[in-house]
């Protein structure tokens, strides 16, 4: 990290003094925060999740939806698109593993049914689009940092990079399609910190799930930040030192804190 820059990633995440600051980035009250009690000047990495980080998935998952929900109509079921939604949602704050099964099956209490819903739905990835803001903020921290990916994504991670013209900011990229590991399983943070050359200390995750990408990387050892998109965006704060270093609602907050 640069001289200079440092200070400037020590009080964006601590946050400064005001209210208007606090604000700005989101920050919840958490009193663990990068800079008061540890040395900044490590951080050379960051790692980004993608679904509902850099990537928009809002259409596909309100496409599954309502497939799901046609689906269920189809079997005698007569509950709506707000209704499976709120489950979903609900599933993804208790952080169930497969929050969309979970959520189906509040909703379809026959497992053989619920099954049947599911197999019919087909995720449509290609409805998946980067945040406008995306690019311009990855192009500007590969300006200052090494970059890399860990995320939990179907095979062709590296060609969509590309296709969003993010490829070549990406150093390292970790999917679990092609490792065959999945967050929040510690072994895809431990490969990504492997082929970075980097420890812990010296890396920061930023995700939009707390069960997923906060805490496996906390509990590595690693810096992270909690970007509240998506469904996972009312995820409960942990504590006993899992909690997120800094929060923020935007991705353009991130150039407030690196």
């Amino acid at each position: 990290m640069r001289t200079g820059h440092c200070d400037k990633l020590e009080a964006g995440i601590k946050m400064g003094v005001t209210a208007d600051s606090l604000s700005c980035l989101g920050f919840l009250g958490i009193d663990r925060r990068i800079g008061e009690s540890e040395d900044v000047n490590g951080i050379q990495w960051i790692f980004f999740d993608l679904g509902d980080t850099l990537v928009d998935e809002s259409p596909p998952f309100e496409d599954s939806i309502q497939q799901l929900v046609d689906a269920a109509k189809g079997l005698g079921y007569s509950f709506g698109v707000a209704e499976l939604r709120a489950e979903l949602l609900r599933a993804y704050e208790e952080m169930h593993v497969q929050p969309m099964r979970e959520a189906l099956a509040r909703l379809v209490p026959s497992e053989d049914d619920s099954k049947t819903i599911r197999q019919s739905m087909k995720y449509r990835k290609d409805k998946e689009r980067p945040f406008p803001e995306a690019a311009q903020i990855v192009h500007q921290l590969s300006e200052r940092y090494r970059l890399g990916v860990i995320a939990n994504q179907s095979l062709g991670t590296a060609e969509r990079l590309e296709r969003y013209g993010m490829r070549s900011c990406f150093q390292v990229i970790c999917s679990s399609a092609e490792l065959g590991v999945a967050k929040p399983d510690p072994r895809i943070f431990e490969q990504a910190l492997a082929e970075a050359g980097c420890l812990p200390g010296e890396a920061t995750m930023i995700g939009d799930r707390i069960d997923n990408d906060v805490i496996p990387a906390k509990q590595m050892g690693m810096k992270a930040v909690w970007i509240r998109q998506g469904f996972a965006r009312n995820q409960p704060v942990p504590a006993g030192g899992l909690e997120p270093d800094a929060v923020i609602w935007r991705l353009e907050e991130l150039l407030q804190i690196f």
